[in-house]
C-alpha cells in the first residue's frame, strides 16, 4: 500500500494539482459467486442498472446455491452489484448521500443465510471516444474515462455499458484493502 501512495501523490500535473487514478472494483473470478436460483422472478431481464434498483424492494429475499466450503465474499458482481456491510461502510464514508436495499441471500441446501446491501450508485457518462470496443460494438474492451465528467466521484457505475462496470477512486480502494475484504479485484483505467 506504501507504494501505491507514494505513485499518487507523485501524479502531479506541474501546477500542485493531483491526477487522481480510478479502478473498476469486482468480484474475483477465483472465488466462486453464489447462483441466484429466483432473481428473474423478483426483477425482469432486459432493465439497465438504474431500473434493477428501482423494481428492488426495501428488503430482498432470494434463494442462492452455493458450495458449503466456499465462503461469500465481499462483493458480488453478478447478476448485480452487491457488497457486505464492510464495503457498504467504506462506501457510506465516502458518500454518505448514496442509499442502500438489502439483499438477504439463503443458501437453503447448506443452511447458511448472509446479508448484502444494494448501493444505488451514481451513474456517469464518462467513457472516452478513445475507449475500444470489440468487433461487434457491444463490449468495451479498452475503457478510458472522461476526467471532467467523473468530478472527484470516489465510487460511481459507468453510464452506457452493458454490463454492470462499478468504478472507484484511489482512495476507496485503499480503504477497502485496509479493511481485509475478501475476493475484490481492481483493474486501474486510463483517465483522459
Amino acid at each position: 500500500m506504501e507504494n501505491i501512495w507514494v505513485q499518487r501523490i507523485s501524479l502531479g500535473f506541474g501546477t500542485g494539482e493531483k491526477k487522481m487514478r480510478y479502478f473498476q472494483i469486482y468480484a474475483d473470478k477465483r472465488n466462486l459467486q453464489p447462483y441466484f436460483i429466483n432473481w428473474y422472478t423478483q426483477v425482469c431481464p432486459g432493465r439497465n442498472a438504474v431500473q434493477i434498483w428501482g423494481e428492488l424492494k426495501e428488503h430482498n429475499y432470494f434463494n442462492v446455491k452455493l458450495n458449503k466450503e466456499v465462503l461469500f465474499m465481499d462483493i458480488i458482481s453478478h447478476p448485480y452489484f452487491m457488497v457486505s456491510k464492510k464495503i457498504a461502510d467504506v462506501i457510506r464514508m465516502y458518500c454518505p448521500e448514496i442509499r442502500f436495499k438489502y439483499a438477504y441471500l439463503f443458501d437453503k441446501d447448506n443452511h447458511r443465510t448472509i446479508l448484502y446491501q444494494i448501493p444505488a450508485l451514481k451513474e456517469i457518462e464518462c467513457l472516452d471516444e478513445k475507449s475500444k470496443r470489440n468487433w461487434n460494438r457491444l463490449e468495451i474492451e479498452e475503457i478510458i474515462l472522461k476526467q471532467k465528467e467523473i468530478k472527484n466521484f470516489p465510487v460511481f457505475q459507468i453510464r452506457g455499458i452493458e454490463e454492470n462496470c462499478i468504478v472507484a477512486n484511489l482512495e476507496f480502494v485503499e480503504s477497502a484493502y485496509r479493511r481485509k475484504v475478501m475476493g475484490l479485484r481492481i483493474r486501474e483505467f486510463m483517465v483522459q
